[in-house]
């Protein structure tokens, strides 16, 4: 981290980039380190695929997260947050880094994935950390940031949002800790988790019924299974689908749990596991994913129909 601090600490000119249908973790994490790098007269452009989901929108700073591409900007520092490989930017991004990284624009990878490609220049993977917002808060510290409110909020809520509100197995002592500090420099704490978690817009309480509704167990496992034509039905809009698939792990009983979305290209599919006896991340490599041990994404390119055969046929099989 040592070497990270000192290029951060020399850049002028800093591209933060993390990945599509961006979530707490990626949204926390981008503005704790926009807001504390503009601290100490950074210029810094943030930059997505996608809007910040509506979730998110109470956080100070997360209109400075824009979409477009600058294209007359000049940056000598890039550092991606939250992304295992490059392409999770999206295909636009993707190439627009690619275009900067020919110009030997130094990367700085920082993620807590196991299945990251290390495609940076740098690269700081902490496997152990609950979320990146973790990382962040503690490269900050080395820093020696100036924390103010809306910093800390905005890595608090990254790092609740990955941990499910600290209920998730990635919630260790070091994260509690750090949370501890985070509140005792100004985190709204109850806040925070009334908008993150108490606070779901009603279409996205429908979209939920309707993947409850759809559930089938084999043995332990459960999935479910949301159409293209379940959003026009019930005016949901696509970022609602974040977190749903761990409304089916709350189901007692069950061990494994897979949400399959159907989208315009491909079906995104979630993987959640609350016991050991599951590897997520290694059932997710069978569907061209991957991430944690307990919580991974795959796709599939095939029918939804098809899909569901296939993830059938493994779930019977594990």
């Amino acid at each position: 981290m040592k070497k990270i601090v000192e290029k951060i600490k020399r850049a002028k000119k800093i591209l933060v980039v993390s990945h599509k249908r961006p979530d707490g973790d990626s949204i926390g994490s981008q503005i704790g380190l926009l807001l504390a790098l503009k601290k100490i007269k950074k210029d810094i452009y943030c930059l997505n695929e996608d809007e910040v989901p509506e979730t998110f929108l109470f956080l100070k700073g997360c209109e400075l997260i824009k979409n477009e591409i600058p294209l007359n900007k000049k940056f000598d520092l890039i550092v991606t947050l939250d992304m295992s490989d490059l392409s999770r930017s999206g295909e636009r991004i993707e190439k627009f880094l690619k275009e900067l990284l020919e110009k030997k624009i130094f990367l700085i990878n920082i993620d807590h994935h196991d299945s990251n490609t290390n495609f940076g220049d740098e690269n700081y993977i902490d496997i152990h950390s609950s979320s990146t917002s973790e990382i962040v808060f503690k490269m900050l510290k080395k820093l020696n940031t100036k924390f103010d409110k809306d910093i800390v909020n905005s890595l608090y809520t990254g790092m609740v949002s990955d941990t499910g509100n600290f209920l998730f197995e990635n919630t260790k002592s070091e994260t509690f800790k750090l949370a501890s500090e985070m509140i005792k420099l100004g985190a709204e704490r109850q806040k925070i988790s009334n908008e993150v978690y108490m606070s779901r817009p009603f279409q996205k309480v429908k979209l939920i019924s309707r993947v409850i509704e759809r559930a089938k167990f084999i043995d332990d496992k459960v999935y479910s299974f949301i159409k293209l034509s379940d959003f026009k039905e019930l005016n949901a809009k696509k970022e609602y689908t974040d977190g749903i698939v761990n409304e089916l792990l709350k189901i007692k009983g069950v061990g494994f749990a897979v949400l399959l979305t159907e989208e315009d290209d491909q079906i995104r599919i979630s993987f959640r596991s609350k016991t050991e006896r599951y590897n997520a991340d290694l059932f997710a490599r069978k569907f061209n994913g991957g991430g944690h041990y307990y919580a991974a994404g795959g796709r599939s390119e095939d029918t939804i129909e098809n899909t569901i055969k296939n993830l059938e046929k493994e779930l019977y099989s594990l």
